[in-house]
């Protein structure tokens, strides 16, 4: 099975979240941020370095961690 190449974002990019229900599948809500962090670290039981992101989320005026599927990049206008 593929997977998708998605690049990795750099702090300060204007971001769309996707929050999801404990399933993973339904989106349980939505909205615009600005990533503020990255964070890559081991998992100890997997290959490689796992990266998520820390985005200040506008419409709740705070902060929450994001893997990268969970986000999309908004082009600049």
């Amino acid at each position: 099975m593929a997977e998708r190449a998605l690049e990795e974002l750099q702090i300060g990019e204007l971001v769309q979240w996707y929050e999801s229900y404990a399933e993973g599948f339904m989106t349980k809500d939505a909205g615009y941020g600005i990533v503020v962090a990255v964070n890559k670290y081991e998992l100890g039981f997997t290959q490689g370095k796992h990266t998520n992101y820390t985005v200040y989320r506008n419409k709740h005026s705070d902060t929450m961690r994001f893997t990268r599927e969970e986000l999309e990049i908004l082009n600049e206008q």
